[in-house]
C-alpha cells in the first residue's frame, strides 16, 4: 500500500492508495489545536500507529519542504518551522512503518498527475484547480464538501487533494522504478 502525505503544521493531508492502487482513504489531520511541535507531533504519531495497525503500508511518499523564501509570501521563520516539522514527520514515518519515506517535488507530482497551470494562476485558484482535477481523476473515491455558503471547500480539502496527488506521483514512480528510459549510457561527440 502507499501512503502520501502533504504536510504542514496545521493540517496534514493524507490519502492512502491499497494494492490495486485504488484510492480508500482521503483523509486530514487537523493539528491546529495543539501549540507546539513536539505535541503536533506525538499527535501525528498516533494517527500513524493507527494507520499501521489498519493497513499494510509498504510505501511512504511525502511532498517535499517547501526550499526557498518568497519575498511577500513566506516569512524565513515559518519556512524553517515547516522543515523542522516536515523533518520530524518524516521521522515518525521511518519508526512507524520501517522504511524511510520517499521526498517528492510537488510541481514533479503535479506534472506526474497530469496538472499545469495558466502563467500567473496564484495561489488559491491553484488549489482549487487540484481539488478539481483529484476529484475527476479519482471519482467517487475523492469526496468534496463545501464549507458554510456555498463557495469554497471544506477547511483540509486542498491537503487532501495534495496528499492525492503525491501517492499518484508515488505509484507512477514505483512502476517506472526499472524503467531507465532512452538514454542508459552517456553519449560522447567524437572531435
Amino acid at each position: 500500500m502507499i501512503l502520501g502525505l502533504d504536510i504542514s503544521t496545521t493540517i496534514i493531508g493524507v490519502a492512502l492508495l491499497d494494492e490495486e492502487n485504488i484510492l480508500i482513504v482521503s483523509d486530514h489531520w487537523d493539528i491546529t489545536k495543539h501549540d507546539t511541535l513536539f505535541e503536533k507531533a506525538e499527535v501525528v504519531g498516533s494517527l500513524m500507529w493507527e494507520l499501521r495497525t489498519k493497513y499494510n503500508i509498504n510505501q511512504v511518499f511525502i511532498e517535499t519542504a517547501l526550499k526557498k523564501f518568497f519575498p511577500g509570501k513566506s516569512r524565513a521563520d515559518t519556512i524553517i518551522k515547516l522543515a523542522k516539522f516536515n523533518g520530524i514527520v518524516s521521522w515518525l514515518c521511518f519508526d512507524t512503518f520501517g522504511d524511510a519515506p520517499t521526498f517528492i517535488n510537488v510541481n514533479t507530482a503535479r506534472t506526474l498527475y497530469g496538472l499545469s497551470f495558466p502563467r500567473g494562476t496564484k495561489g488559491p485558484q491553484r488549489k482549487k484547480m487540484v481539488i478539481e482535477a483529484v476529484k475527476e481523476k479519482e471519482k467517487t473515491s475523492f469526496t468534496v464538501e463545501m464549507a458554510r455558503g456555498g463557495k469554497n471547500y471544506k477547511k483540509g480539502t486542498d491537503d487532501r487533494a495534495d496528499a492525492v496527488v503525491i501517492a499518484r506521483a508515488g505509484e507512477f514512480l514505483l512502476k517506472n522504478e526499472n524503467n531507465k528510459g532512452y538514454l542508459t549510457d552517456k553519449i560522447t561527440l567524437m572531435d
